[in-house]
């Protein structure tokens, strides 16, 4: 029966990009919860130029740091990554799409999440003199870049994105706030809800959140949000974990 299932009667809100959030949506769905999808970031495609493919042609090392980053630069053109290119995803979840797109060979961090996650790997230690590209969105984190810069490495990016607030109707913001958990994957997806929701603050940060790392937890915070719990990974199935988890 759906009233035994572990999230019966409960509303989840994903904040995730609406392309993004399905399978997610999906998943709270099946285990009796319902999906209040609210995108609080709008992504919109930046024109990679067509100088994109020479510039991968001598790079030693290829980063994308995140699943949109694989989306945008394959969906721009016509790509082709140097076989002799070693490539890095920030997570399992970056790495499945790059698969879905024929790239297989592709090594990511099996312990911390996010940048500090792909530093740690064996690598990107000795990276002195090497060509390393960095696939991101507009205005990214510089905690990669520096410390590759640092480690002697030549850094350039490509940036295939952008990150902008969502403009959602009165309507959804209202049905936002009828959430019992909340769902956040970046630092910008956390302010961005503060943002959106700020007439009725006071409510939305007494509602648990689940983010994906300590750093997202910290910054959550430090706005004021009352309990967050961290996800063991980025991927849909640790959240669907935490998830069971705080209604058992």
């Amino acid at each position: 029966m759906v009233a035994d299932l572990p999230l019966s009667g409960r509303n989840v809100l994903v904040t995730r990009p609406q392309q993004q959030a399905e399978t997610l949506a999906d998943m709270i769905t099946q285990q009796g919860g319902e999906a209040i999808s609210f995108p609080v970031i709008q992504i919109n495609k930046l024109d990679g130029g067509s100088e994109m493919n020479d510039r991968l042609l001598d790079t030693d090392i290829i980063i994308f740091v995140s699943r949109n980053a694989v989306q945008y630069f394959f969906n721009d053109a016509e790509r082709e990554i140097p076989e002799s290119t070693t490539v890095v995803a920030v997570g399992k979840g970056t790495a499945e799409v790059l698969n879905q797109y024929s790239v297989t060979d592709v090594s990511h961090p099996s312990q911390a999440v996010g940048s500090e996650g792909v530093l740690m790997m064996p690598e990107l230690e000795n990276v002195l003199d090497n060509k390393i590209v960095i696939v991101r969105g507009r205005g990214g984190r510089e905690l990669l870049a520096n410390t590759l810069t640092a480690r002697g490495a030549k850094l350039s990016y490509i940036e295939v994105y952008e990150r902008v607030l969502a403009s959602p109707t009165d309507e959804q913001c209202k049905q936002a706030l009828t959430a019992d958990i909340i769902v956040c994957t970046s630092v910008a997806g956390v302010t961005n809800l503060t943002v959106l929701l700020k007439q009725d603050i006071g409510e939305v940060l007494l509602t648990p959140l689940i983010v994906l790392s300590e750093r997202i937890k910290q910054h959550a915070f430090t706005l004021g949000f009352k309990k967050v719990i961290v996800s063991s990974d980025a991927n849909d199935h640790a959240i669907m974990q935490r998830l069971v988890e705080m209604e058992s």
